[in-house]
């Protein structure tokens, strides 16, 4: 089977192109013949640049004919991800969704690059009425847009044949917006050849490279570096417990936000024994993450995000710490310890750090748990082989792009289904019914949809 595979790619500094790296070899292991289409100037480096073709995205509209079918990784990311869109768009195919967040790559592309009426109709098509008035508000006063109120993942479902997501979380919040999408979930692969939980002697060494102490206990935060990241709980919960381990040491690895001033929040924080590393390449961050006592991989708001860094931390044995929230919560208990984001947060933060550092034994099977979920659930040979089984699929049986429901999209006052569906949509906003009203919207979308109001009057799944 022909496979055009679009994605951010090395040398791009990102976590998909990392992840493509990975999948795409294994895919073409699995049967796939694949031609690798990449965001920006630069193509990949071997060993991918040298087992296949690639060519940059914008080749693709004119290559399409030459593939069974073409799949799109999308994130949230303008620098990484503006000419996939703008193709996807043009060439419906399979969209893989990293994140169903996708406000801030389609603000970056409108409003930022100087078309705000541009925002104005994203915000229209995906949200109706309350949606255009959100944006008009922005654009009247400057008053901020609520952007996880608004995640514009519309359009993007509207224009694929068929959409892919990490987990349920991001299934059901998709579908809770079109019921009538195809969306399937596919296990997030992970390459563990070079992940195997470090002995004594290398944690040892990557602790001196770090200029870590031997033998403090060492708490990790990974990844890029948002207010999303739960560090101001975290920081205050480490406060507490450097109170009964003084020579406890927070490594925060990762790049830091230019949108997120964590200098001044490190510094209203007031504690000592936090390193900050900045960005780290991979193979060094994989290192840093072998080196901690335990993990903290916190999250919310959450747009529907797979972390990769946490799927390393547990592949690597390292007994983690995450936000019970989106795909986080799915995990099995007894693979991380999970803290809900409420007025106790800080407090249970800190009682499991206690107990991590108290009891070495509980951590050590904690981290042997996480090592097995990765290996049963997310291992790359398996993964790939449930991939091609899905992707098989998508080619025989995904439908064609999806025409706007309105108050979507404008009625061509054709069908009456959509003139039903516009009224029901209309009174609603009308209503303050809100995107993140979501319980309600899915009802009557599922009521809609049972209806046969998918385009041609099928119902699609």
């Amino acid at each position: 089977m022909r496979l055009a595979y679009a994605s951010p790619l090395p040398p791009m500094t990102s976590g998909i192109a990392d992840y493509s790296a990975e999948l795409a070899p294994a895919l073409a292991t699995a049967g796939f013949e694949i031609g690798l289409f990449h965001e920006g100037r630069v193509p990949p480096p071997p060993p991918l640049g040298a087992r296949f073709r690639c060519r940059p995205v914008r080749e693709l509209a004119g290559a399409a004919t030459e593939f069974d079918l073409v799949l799109y990784h999308l994130g949230n990311s303008a620098p990484h991800h503006a000419q996939i869109l703008e193709t996807l768009l043009e060439v419906p195919g399979v969209v893989v969704l990293h994140e169903f967040m996708l406000h801030h790559l389609v603000r970056e592309r409108t409003l930022v690059a100087g078309d705000p009426q541009g925002y104005l109709e994203e915000m229209r098509y995906c949200a109706g009425e309350s949606g255009r008035k959100a944006a008009q508000r922005l654009l009247d006063t400057h008053y901020p847009v609520d952007v996880w109120a608004f995640p514009l993942f519309e359009r993007v479902v509207d224009r694929s044949r068929a959409v892919l997501v990490h987990s349920e979380f991001a299934r059901r919040r998709i579908l809770a917006s079109r019921p009538a999408a195809r969306v399937a979930v596919v296990p997030f692969p992970v390459d563990l050849g070079g992940l195997a939980p470090a002995a004594a002697e290398e944690r040892s060494r990557v602790r001196r490279e770090l200029g870590l102490p031997a033998d403090a206990f060492v708490v990790g935060s990974f990844g890029f570096v948002t207010p999303q990241k739960r560090l101001e709980p975290a920081l205050a919960a480490f406060a507490r417990l450097r109170r009964e381990w003084p020579d406890a040491v927070l490594l925060i690895a990762g790049e830091i936000s230019p949108h997120y001033d964590f200098a001044a929040v490190l510094a209203a924080a007031g504690v000592d024994g936090v390193v900050v590393t900045g960005r780290l390449p991979l193979s060094q961050l994989t290192s840093a993450m072998s080196a901690v006592d335990v993990a903290l991989n916190l999250r919310h708001p959450t747009g529907g995000e797979t972390s990769a860094s946490l799927l390393r931390l547990l592949a690597l044995g390292r007994p983690t710490i995450v936000t019970r929230a989106g795909s986080f919560a799915e995990l099995p208990d007894g693979v991380v310890a999970k803290v809900a984001v409420d007025e106790r947060e800080t407090e249970l933060l800190t009682e499991l750090l206690v107990v991590f550092a108290r009891d070495r034994d509980l951590a050590a099977r904690v981290g042997a748990a996480a090592r097995h979920h990765v290996e049963s659930a997310h291992a790359l040979p398996a993964a790939a082989a449930l991939w091609g089984e899905r992707l098989r699929e998508c080619a025989v049986t995904a439908g064609e792009p999806a025409a706007a429901v309105p108050p979507l999209a404008a009625w061509d006052g054709v069908d009456p289904r959509v003139a039903l569906a516009a009224s029901v949509g209309g009174d609603l906003a009308d209503l303050g019914v809100a995107d993140t009203d979501t319980e309600a919207l899915g009802e009557v979308a599922s009521m809609l949809a049972g209806l046969g109001l998918a385009p041609g009057g099928g119902r699609r799944r």
